[in-house]
């Protein structure tokens, strides 16, 4: 299984074995583990990717390194691309590695979503904070839980708060974020239609299969996409991975790769 403990060591052994690829530390969980960030290449225009925000969503945090290691490979093999030159990767597959653990580990149930003081991280960003807490205190979730609680105040939580700042630091051109609900691209916040999303996303259902879909209004707001659109108007993503009941059982991945690779490949194309 995918534990914050393996992806450390991925990070640790790309680290090495390229010297365009940094490996950071971006800030600590909740229970004080460590939030890995990858950074390949040097280019004026910086992409990020993150993975694994809800628990049981954790086999996108080794579909997110899986990619970093085939850009890298790719970096290497093909020099005369100008990848690195170009682009910034700034991958960052495991933003919930208190919760992941868990359910890996068998500590909390399969439909644990949360991080460690049960706040629904892609719940806690600025984004119409309010209103998201307003839809989900009516679905009951006004305590923290499994799933579904917005968090005390907008970035309340060490984990949502070091993304952002992060974001923030290295002004992301464009943004990915990979969750495991239904092969399904979402692309728009509200009125927000930032120049190029929509083509990219057009691209992403073209060589994935995933449709691009709208996020119903009682689902959408906090989440860190919203946030990302609505802050800097610029092209970010949710991509939902696979189909089934979360988490995935890890066989899949093969199977989910061979759709999600194709489309992480399209933001280094654009």
């Amino acid at each position: 299984m995918f534990t914050s403990d393996v992806l450390k060591n991925k990070i640790d052994r790309l680290a090495e074995k390229y010297p365009f690829v940094r490996a950071e530390i971006i800030g600590t969980s909740r229970l004080g583990k460590p939030l890995h960030a990858l950074r390949v290449g040097h280019g004026l225009k910086a992409i990020g990717i993150n993975a694994a925000h809800h628990a049981n969503e954790w086999i996108t945090a080794a579909l997110l390194t899986h990619f970093a290691e085939e850009y890298c490979a790719y970096c290497q093999v093909h020099p005369e691309m100008d990848l690195l030159k170009r682009f910034t990767l700034h991958a960052l597959p495991m933003i919930n590695p208190d919760g992941a653990d868990w359910v890996i580990n068998g500590t909390k149930p399969g439909e644990w979503k949360a991080n460690a003081y049960g706040v629904d991280l892609n719940s806690n960003y600025p984004a119409s904070w309010e209103v998201a807490r307003k839809n989900k205190f009516a679905q009951g979730f006004t305590a923290p839980g499994p799933k579904g609680y917005v968090g005390a105040y907008p970035l309340c939580e060490p984990e949502s708060r070091a993304l952002a700042a992060y974001t923030i630091l290295h002004d992301f051109a464009l943004t990915v974020s990979l969750h495991t609900q239904g092969e399904e691209i979402y692309w728009r916040y509200r009125d927000f239609h930032p120049t190029g999303a929509e083509k990219i996303a057009a691209d992403m259902q073209r060589v994935s299969g995933y449709l691009c879909v709208d996020v119903p209004d009682e689902a959408s707001h906090a989440g860190y996409r919203d946030w990302f659109i609505e802050k800097f108007n610029r092209p970010g993503f949710t991509v939902e991975c696979g189909l089934g009941e979360n988490p995935l059982p890890f066989e899949d991945f093969s199977a989910i790769c061979e759709k999600v690779m194709p489309l992480l490949w399209v933001v280094f194309k654009n």
